[in-house]
């Protein structure tokens, strides 16, 4: 009876000790990848820059290509040096989680067609031999040019909810953004001054650091003497795409419109706009797409930047030049002519129409909301 109770407690303490070894994994090197599968191509060399930003249709990588080999990257740094597995799981879910909040924060407002899933994975090998592979997280990543500029052979159409709001001041505002296909789209992003909306590179435009000046040899963006208004003109982007008389706001239509109206933040389900109330009491929606262009390496195509946060708008009209220091944007200290542009910052809350205009480097890349006579 004794011999067959010890023979049952060995066998019960092998039993035991099978099952740690069975659902535990064996010791060895752990080493971390990303299982990607896109619907769309992605440019993931190991020499690409990791800043976000976004270049479609011409050649440079856009901006799911750079988050994702953002991703890829940190995962692989991470895992060096000599923590435990469970330390080595929590740091690569941690920056992974990172970058992805970071994704979200900035382009969450977009229209959420997926197109790519990135799987996070620990993979174990002992003495060389691959052992085991486990999935640690899943995230999904949709394009962010659902509204973007348009190809060669197309216009910036009208959307079908375009419509003229009377908020009491001397023209008509648009309900919604150039390029946008609804009231609260944040719509695409355009130069001052190019009727297709389609320059991005600055081509001729050059900067100087040291001196904080730049050098202008291009006809793009109105040439280095560009005329003093666009609006209307062969140069505006919205009466070239837009027609039947809609074009850009001047820089006083667009001060009546900060400094009559009520500017009121909204905000719903962590998404920000303004309300912009006219003296009529009719009102219009301004979203913040924040902006393209502000990147040393990459000036004018980096971005966007601040988007849910800032709006930038565009004017048709040419700032004085030059122009006190203190009221000038990128330019300063420079004789290359800006041109004005309007922003809102939801950092300020409701705003009340004071220190809402700027003038800015005609190749950065801003919204434009149109106006229409009476």
């Amino acid at each position: 009876m004794r011999i067959n109770t010890t023979i049952w407690a060995l066998l019960s303490v092998m039993i035991v000790l099978f099952s740690s070894c069975v659902s535990e994994e064996p010791e060895g090197d752990y080493s971390y990848y990303l299982d990607i599968q896109s619907q769309v191509p992605l440019n993931l060399h190991e020499s690409q820059d990791n800043n976000q930003g976004t270049m479609p249709d011409n050649g440079k990588e856009d901006v799911l290509s750079k988050t994702v080999l953002k991703m890829k990257n940190a995962v692989r740094d991470v895992t060096s040096g000599d923590n435990t597995r469970q330390a080595k799981d929590a740091a690569v879910i941690r920056v992974c989680d990172s970058i992805y909040s970071a994704y979200v924060k900035a382009y969450g407002k977009m229209e959420r067609i997926i197109v790519c899933h990135v799987k996070v994975n620990r993979m174990n090998s002992v003495n060389g031999v691959q052992r085991s592979t486990r999935s640690l997280k899943s995230y999904e990543f949709w394009l962010i040019d659902v509204e973007t500029e348009p190809t060669e052979t197309e216009k910036i159409e009208k959307p079908e909810c375009l419509e003229q709001v009377d908020l009491g001041l001397s023209v008509n505002w648009a309900n919604c953004n150039l390029g946008a296909k609804a009231v609260e789209g944040f719509g695409g992003h355009y130069a001052w001054g190019d009727p297709t909306g389609k320059l991005w590179a600055g081509n001729g435009i050059g900067y100087n650091a040291q001196t904080q000046t730049y050098s202008w040899n291009t006809e793009n963006y109105g040439g280095n003497e560009p005329p003093l208004n666009i609006s209307g003109s062969a140069l505006d982007i919205v009466a070239a795409n837009w027609g039947d008389g809609w074009r850009m706001p001047t820089y006083s239509e667009a001060k009546e419109l900060c400094e009559q109206c009520q500017w009121v933040l909204r905000n719903r389900n962590e998404i920000k706009w303004y309300e912009v109330i006219g003296p009529n009491g009719n009102s219009i929606i301004m979203p913040l797409p924040g902006y393209y262009g502000d990147d040393l390496s990459d000036r004018f195509h980096a971005g966007p930047y601040h988007t849910n946060v800032m709006g930038y708008y565009w004017t048709s009209t040419i700032c004085p030049t030059p122009a006190p220091p203190e009221a000038r944007g990128y330019g300063i200290n420079s004789t290359v002519k800006t041109a004005w542009m309007f922003y809102c910052n939801s950092n300020l809350g409701d705003l009340s129409g004071e220190n809402m205009f700027i003038d800015q480097l005609r190749a950065m890349h801003f919204s434009i909301r149109a106006v229409h006579d009476k």
